[in-house]
């Protein structure tokens, strides 16, 4: 689709009135002709300058907001235009999206739950060897060396079961780009900010403290977790999960997301 929207029958030229231009080279003499403030007189003529330079910047402040605000409603006029276009689109892509992302997280799900029963069966395996092991090592008559063999092939069979077993490939379409991020909420601000503050900037305009998510998304977000948040000295900020990466620090909830979008 090329250029959904578009803008007919504008035009417009900004320019300067000469009366503006007389009024502020008047201003800038007059101004200019003040070397010093010293006397009375001197002050009563830095007043009368003053106040034509004032009379200028006014002048331009209250014409140059008459003059901008047709324009401004035209801006908004062209933003409530696109947002009403695509209100009902978005709500579309908006109910797809999260039918996707649910679907990516059902098969996320279900690959991790098979991975974990092929770890298992492995682990298992490798302990009924070890045992048939340490059964041949003590062995005292043949009974001994039947059991050792019983678990060598319920091993075998573990073993084999797992060479065979597929774990399920999460699909996706082609154009489909899936991410699973960690992200955060903030439950208690003044606890994360006692307990972190260097995840705080200091905005001295305003004199408040803002939040800096980009950095803490990338040190959560870490491949080898191994960002500020995973060495705590503190046990209960730890993740509680074999997940490494669901730390949990002071007044944050930690939780893994995943996201999908079209390339």
């Amino acid at each position: 689709m090329h250029a959904p929207l578009v803008l007919r029958d504008f035009a417009g030229k900004i320019e300067v009135t000469p009366d503006a231009y007389e009024l502020k080279r008047k201003a800038i003499k007059a101004a200019s002709s003040i070397a010093k403030v010293e006397t009375p007189a001197q002050q009563i003529a830095a007043v009368a300058a003053l106040r034509e330079v004032k009379a200028v910047i006014v002048g331009m402040e209250q014409t140059r907001k008459t003059v901008k605000a047709p324009v401004l409603a035209l801006g908004r006029e062209i933003d409530n235009t696109a947002h009403g276009f695509i209100r009902e689109v978005e709500k579309q892509h908006g109910r797809l999206s999260g039918l996707i992302n649910h679907y990516q997280k059902k098969l996320a799900r279900e690959r991790a739950a098979e991975q974990d029963k092929i770890n298992s069966q492995e682990s298992l395996a490798a302990k009924l060897r070890q045992q048939a092991a340490n059964l041949r090592a003590s062995a005292t008559n043949k009974y001994t060396e039947a059991e050792a063999q019983k678990l060598e092939a319920q091993a075998l069979d573990l073993e084999m079961s797992t060479e065979l077993a597929v774990v399920p490939g999460i699909e996706k379409p082609k154009g489909l780009v899936v991410r699973n991020k960690i992200n955060f909420q903030v439950l208690d601000a003044i606890v994360f900010c006692q307990a972190w503050p260097d995840f705080w900037k200091w905005h001295a305009d305003t004199e408040t403290l803002k939040l800096d998510r980009m950095r803490i998304l990338d040190e959560l977000n870490r491949e080898d977790c191994a960002g500020c948040f995973h060495k705590t000295r503190f046990p209960e900020e730890l993740s509680k999960s074999d997940d490494r990466r669901l730390v949990q620090p002071a007044g944050l909830r930690v939780y893994e997301e995943t996201k999908t979008h079209i390339r």
